[in-house]
């Protein structure tokens, strides 16, 4: 390894077995996994007895629940209807994020070949520009149901309203504006998440590498460097989880009001 360097993704995806990509291989191994703790969460909570994965859920959900109708005006519709949306991607981008953790943990203790074919899915952009678009594609459906579509549609593109043609002109162009900001908040959420986890990818095997080089033979003592940044990088799972979603929440409250 000190010979070579210390192993560092490529900004994109890498193939695997065209045209299998390695985010492919950790995207199917996670929606497995997410596919089997729904299995246990759902026959846990219809079971009538207690347990501990029971109460937790329940307390999970109960928290979400309160804060997202505090958050959307105490809309109790409103709030049912994208509560599954918005606690879906906090649950993606959080235990995306946890797992890629564990890729590397594999990847360091195990074998580096596992990072070749599994890579942490929000360290591609192109994974984040997907959940960026889906945000603002329910942004745009919130503000059709909100307010029709022809309205949608005159507010983005024509917004000619004011008591005088300078205040029309200002409204066209304030308009025009919220197009535009339509990709700038695809690349805000997208570019965020993305650059933050790429960035902990990196972080941590260069701390790995150094930690190698200097306990020079003692490899397995010199990856202990970078325990403290793997208890770092839960605390930024947890802060892109909440940032993603309370973006998301912000954006659907004003998409919902009049604009």
């Amino acid at each position: 390894m000190a010979a070579n360097g210390p192993h560092i993704p490529l900004i994109q995806w890498e193939t695997v077995w065209w045209p299998i990509t390695n985010i492919t291989v950790t995207l199917f191994v996670f929606l497995l996994l997410v596919t089997l703790l729904a299995y246990f969460a759902n026959k846990a909570l219809r079971t009538h007895k207690k347990s501990k994965l029971k109460t937790w859920l329940l307390n999970f959900l109960s928290f979400f629940d309160t804060y997202l109708r505090d958050a959307f005006w105490g809309d109790k519709a409103f709030t049912r209807k994208y509560f599954p949306l918005i606690v879906g991607m906090f649950c993606i981008i959080f235990f995306g994020n946890l797992f890629w953790l564990l890729i590397d943990w594999v990847g360091l203790s195990i074998s580096e070949k596992v990072l070749y074919y599994l890579r942490p899915m929000h360290s591609d952009v192109n994974t984040t520009l997907v959940l960026g678009s889906m945000v603002v594609a329910y942004v745009i459906f919130i503000q059709i149901k909100s307010h029709g579509g022809f309205d949608t549609a005159k507010s983005y593109l024509w917004n000619f309203r004011g008591a005088n043609i300078w205040e029309k002109l200002v409204n066209v162009f304030v308009g025009w504006l919220h197009l535009i900001g339509l990709n700038a908040m695809i690349a805000s959420l997208s570019l965020r998440l993305f650059g933050n986890i790429f960035a902990g990818v990196v972080l941590i095997w260069v701390i790995t590498f150094l930690g190698a080089m200097a306990s020079a033979s003692l490899f397995e003592v010199g990856r202990l460097f970078a325990i403290p940044f793997w208890f770092f990088e839960l605390f930024v799972a947890l802060i892109q989880a909440v940032v993603f979603t309370g973006l998301m929440i912000a954006y659907f409250k004003n998409s919902k009001e009049a604009h």
